[in-house]
């Protein structure tokens, strides 16, 4: 395959930023442009006890979950596409683009893999407020933020429990439009499916360009990555940890009900996995332009070998048996 042109790349870049923001439209419509837009205003019982539950404030708001997730997402990809690209160092043509010194590999792989990443956030967060806006659950608290009157006229009709379907303005004494516009957006919790997106994307992505690491030369770059792997599990688990107990509180805080959070989880586990195993196919591909390093060369020869070496060694190695020079020749003869 030849390689890509500066021109091309910069065509292709565009295009997919043209189609984020498309994706994003629906959202900006609702947030930006449309301060009026309404949920579907979904009717109650006045003895409904899963809708009585008190207002409390939020363990973790919104702005809080955004912050702790971008943080840990732009902090370990910078970190391991940093380390990936200080080891490839001469073991792969200095830019990706022919005859030209931009862009660097390290910008194409932080765009590749932030890229995945924002498109994959994006899609969640729209699946999540079509939901939220079609369905117009009530939350927990509905009833104590709006404060029906409960009459007979309002509550009872022909002596049975009547369902309220009247204009909002009129049932709630409580005329504090924020605070019964958000209580009606329970289906499905947005912070259990944000949450769980990033941990699942993170987890799968250490996963993959840890194990595909290439072999360096470089003392600092090889110690760091040793570090990460050892630590990898325990980031792992520590960061779906994480997720749970923001999702757990939305259920403590009375904002979701449980099936709220657990679709959410479902969600974001879903377009995390979608996202790096079939869209960015983390797995196999190890790099950008990965088909184009001219496979013919001696330069992608050697890194192709030497990545191929580094996976049969790990799948076949045994550590910490026999450190001797003899059980060294017997686990790489095996």
């Amino acid at each position: 395959m030849s390689h890509p042109k500066l021109v091309e790349v910069l065509a292709k870049a565009f295009l997919e930023l043209l189609g984020m923001v498309l994706l994003l439209l629906p959202l900006a419509y609702i947030y930006l442009f449309s301060s009026t837009y309404e949920p579907f205003h979904r009717g109650f019982f006045c003895d409904d006890q899963s809708l009585k539950y008190p207002y409390k404030e939020q363990t973790v708001p919104i702005l809080m979950a955004l912050s702790i997730w971008l943080f840990l997402a732009t902090f370990f990809i910078l970190l391991v596409e940093t380390l990936r690209s200080t080891a490839l160092q001469g073991q792969r043509r200095a830019t990706p683009v022919a005859d030209s010194r931009y862009p660097p590999w390290l910008a194409v792989e932080l765009y590749r893999y932030y890229g995945f990443f924002t498109l994959g956030a994006g899609g969640c967060l729209l699946f999540t407020e079509i939901a939220k806006y079609t369905v117009g659950r009530l939350r927990p608290h509905f009833l104590s933020v709006c404060q029906p009157q409960y009459s007979e006229d309002i509550c009872k009709e022909s002596g049975y429990h009547r369902f309220v379907i009247d204009n909002q303005n009129v049932v709630c004494q409580n005329v504090d439009e924020k605070k019964l516009h958000e209580a009606r957006l329970s289906f499905l919790s947005g912070h259990a499916s944000f949450s769980f997106y990033c941990a699942t994307y993170l987890v799968v992505y250490l996963q993959a360009r840890l194990t595909n690491f290439p072999a360096s030369s470089n003392q600092i770059v090889t110690t760091l990555y040793r570090m990460l792997k050892v630590f990898r599990p325990f980031l792992q688990f520590g960061m779906i940890s994480l997720a749970f107990w923001i999702s757990l509180t939305r259920i403590s805080d009375y904002f979701h009900h449980p099936y709220d959070v657990v679709t959410g989880a479902l969600v974001g586990i879903s377009f995390a996995s979608a996202t790096l195993l079939v869209m960015a196919d983390v797995f196999n591909t190890k790099s950008a332009f990965w088909k184009s390093l001219a496979p013919g060369s001696e330069t992608s020869q050697r890194l192709q070998n030497q990545m191929e070496e580094e996976e049969l060694t790990e799948q076949n190695n045994i550590p910490y048996i026999d450190d001797s020079d003899s059980g060294r020749k017997w686990a790489q003869s095996s």
